[in-house]
C-alpha cells in the first residue's frame, strides 16, 4: 500500500504520526513524507535606510542628496529556497525515524506558493492508494477566508484522503487514557 503523508513542520500537522503508525503495519506499506513550502526570499545582511535623505556638508552650501545603498543580502533566494527544501527534507527524515522500522519511507520537499497544486500533481505523480493529512476543520467566515489545503485536496479526487483533527485525536487519546 502506497501513503503520502503531508507536513508542513507543524505539530499540528504532525498529528497523523498515530495513523501512519498503525499504517505502518500494512503488508507492503511504502510511504512518500511530503512537505509544501513558500518561497523564501533573500535576507538582508542590515536594513537599508528606508528611503534617501538630504546632507548638508556646510552652512549655506547647496544641500546633497545621499541615496541609501541596495541592501547587501546574506543569501540569494536560490540559495534560500535551497537550503529551506534542505531543512524540509532533514525534517522528514526525523518525523521517518519516529515511525516504526519496516516500511520503506521516501521524503521530498518542494518550493512553491500554492501547495495545493504541488501537493496534487505529485499525488498525479505517485499514484497513492491514500493521502494522510491534518486539517484545522474550519467552517464559516473563518473557512472562506483561509480555505483548505485538506479540503481542496479532497476535492481533486486524485486519491481518497484520510483527514486528521488533532482535537479529535487528544479527545480519544484521553478517552483511552481514562478507560485504560
Amino acid at each position: 500500500m502506497k501513503i503520502m503523508a503531508t507536513f508542513d513542520g507543524s505539530e499540528f500537522a504532525e498529528s497523523i504520526l498515530p495513523q501512519l503508525a498503525w499504517m505502518a503495519v500494512l503488508p507492503e506499506a511504502q510511504f512518500l513524507l511530503f512537505s509544501v513550502a513558500a518561497e523564501p526570499s533573500g535576507q538582508p545582511r542590515h536594513p537599508a535606510m528606508p528611503a534617501p535623505h538630504v546632507v548638508s556638508a556646510m552652512q549655506g552650501a547647496q544641500p546633497v542628496a545621499v541615496e541609501p545603498a541596495e541592501p547587501a543580502y546574506a543569501e540569494t533566494k536560490d540559495q534560500a529556497m535551497a537550503r529551506r527544501q534542505a531543512e524540509l527534507e532533514q525534517y522528514l527524515r526525523g518525523v521517518a525515524r519516529r515511525l516504526p522500522v519496516g516500511p520503506r519511507y521516501t521524503v521530498d520537499a518542494c518550493i512553491s506558493d500554492d501547495p495545493v497544486a504541488v501537493i496534487i500533481a505529485r499525488a498525479v505523480k505517485e499514484r497513492p492508494d491514500v493521502i494522510v493529512m491534518a486539517t484545522h476543520g474550519r467552517s464559516g467566515l473563518t473557512h472562506m477566508v483561509f480555505g483548505g489545503v485538506a479540503e481542496e485536496v479532497v476535492r481533486s479526487g486524485v486519491a481518497p484522503v484520510l483527514l486528521v483533527h488533532p482535537n479529535e485525536v487528544r479527545r480519544a487519546r484521553g478517552t483511552a487514557r481514562s478507560a485504560g
